[in-house]
């Protein structure tokens, strides 16, 4: 369950619950940033499948050197959806939630958790987690004040239309439509930079 997911779980049951500390925080702002980026590069998929493995072979010292960073901190496989939401949690304690920065680390965040989706699914999604979260700094103490709520229905939503992935043309589907892409389970990765982004199929 990503960050967010489970801050949404939280508001929708007025649970406060502890965040567990992550390695991630000693990470600096730029290796997360660098190496998110890389990793965004390389196409990496939710099942840890590396759509584009020749990025790695190109990528800067510098870049290598963050994901080497990272892997050395966090393990494998890297969980690129939580780095994703700990980069927007920083943006946002640093620029605030109406800044651009905030703008650009969650759409980032959702091009990382929705490969392959239309620019116009991962704009609104983006929209609405900025939204949400800028409710929440407001409203957090009071669960059931109405923006908060719209800010929670409005991404709930979004959630509910699921694409279909690696598709030449994406095409977005309700998910209760019977026709389905089903993932081939290829592109097994082989190098080491390949190994350390690959997300957990599970989650």
């Amino acid at each position: 369950m990503s960050r967010l997911t489970s801050r949404v779980d939280a508001l929708k049951c007025r649970r406060q619950r502890p965040e567990p500390y992550t390695a991630l925080k000693l990470l600096t702002t730029e290796d997360l940033a660098q190496a998110l980026a890389l990793v965004e590069r390389g196409g990496v998929l939710p099942n840890g499948e590396v759509r584009n493995p020749e990025v790695y072979w190109q990528a800067s010292r510098e870049e290598l050197e963050a994901l080497e960073r990272w892997t050395q901190l966090c393990g494998e496989p890297l969980d690129h959806l939580e780095a994703a939401d700990e980069l927007l949690d920083r943006m946002g304690d640093a620029h605030g939630w109406h800044s651009p920065e905030v703008r650009d680390a969650a759409l980032l965040r959702e091009r990382l958790e929705l490969p392959g989706a239309s620019p116009w699914l991962v704009e609104k999604t983006a929209e609405a987690v900025v939204r949400f979260y800028t409710e929440l700094a407001e409203h957090g103490d009071h669960p059931r004040h109405p923006a908060l709520r719209g800010a929670v229905r409005r991404l709930e939503r979004l959630r509910e239309i699921e694409y279909v992935p690696h598709a030449p043309e994406t095409e977005v589907l309700p998910k209760a439509h019977p026709r389905r892409l089903e993932d081939d389970g290829s592109g097994s990765p082989t190098d080491r930079w390949e190994r350390s982004v690959g997300g957990d199929a599970s989650r």
